[in-house]
């Protein structure tokens, strides 16, 4: 007898389970409170860097002509004010002479280049908020001539009132500026301080300090060179 197979039923496959679409997450819109807020902090925090700015010290500088026509570098007199409203501690100051030529008659005979004068401090070295204190552009005459001779005359003097810093309470920096002023010199050698820009010498002013120690007060020789 032969035995008949049985043939298997399959199974029918089952669909695979339809996923739902997933849906993106709609962004919330900030509400009007919120964004109130947020234009109300963007505000208080430039107000407060204005106040900041307006608080920072503010120094100045100012020129007197000299006292006396015949040594008119030792006898000009230049002015250091802190015209903001915080004190500044730690305070130096000196006459930097960029370029300076004296001349005898018609004849320049004395140049004066990248030369540091003395260097002062107000009291207690603190400028507090409206005080000034006083810059002289040399310690002491730098050349002259005894009478009845010809004394030298200034025929170029281009120069920079230094002012080193700290800013109460952020003492922690040690910042700088330099004032520069030109003589103006008129038909009988009267001289006027005039205010002018100061970066085109702040370059050679930083090279010579590096060259003297790279701080300030530098290492000075006793007096300017000459040339």
């Amino acid at each position: 007898m032969t035995r008949k197979s049985k043939k298997r039923k399959k199974k029918p496959r089952s669909k695979p389970p339809i996923r739902p679409p997933v849906s993106q997450p709609v962004a919330a819109k900030p509400s009007r409170q919120g964004l109130s807020l947020t234009i109300l902090g963007l505000v208080l925090t430039a107000a407060g860097l204005v106040a900041l700015i307006e608080l920072f010290p503010r120094l100045s500088a100012a020129a007197n002509s000299p006292a006396n026509p015949d040594d008119p570098l030792s006898s000009s007199r230049f002015s250091i004010s802190n015209d903001g409203y915080m004190k500044v501690t730690d305070v130096m100051s000196a006459c930097f002479l960029w370029k300076v030529k004296m001349a005898r008659g018609r004849r320049v005979n004395t140049f004066i280049d990248n030369g540091l004068a003395t260097v002062v401090r107000p009291p207690e070295n603190v400028l507090k908020p409206t005080e000034a204190f006083t810059v002289p552009c040399t310690g002491n005459k730098l050349v002259g001539a005894s009478p009845p001779y010809l004394q030298p005359v200034i025929a170029q003097a281009d120069l920079a009132i230094v002012a080193y810093y700290r800013v109460w309470p952020f003492t922690f920096y040690r910042a700088h500026r330099l004032f520069r002023f030109v003589a103006g010199i008129g038909k009988n050698n009267e001289i006027v301080w005039e205010k002018q820009p100061s970066e085109v010498l702040e370059v050679d002013y930083d090279r010579w300090i590096e060259t003297h120690g790279g701080t300030f007060p530098p290492k000075l020789p006793s007096r300017p060179s000459f040339r």
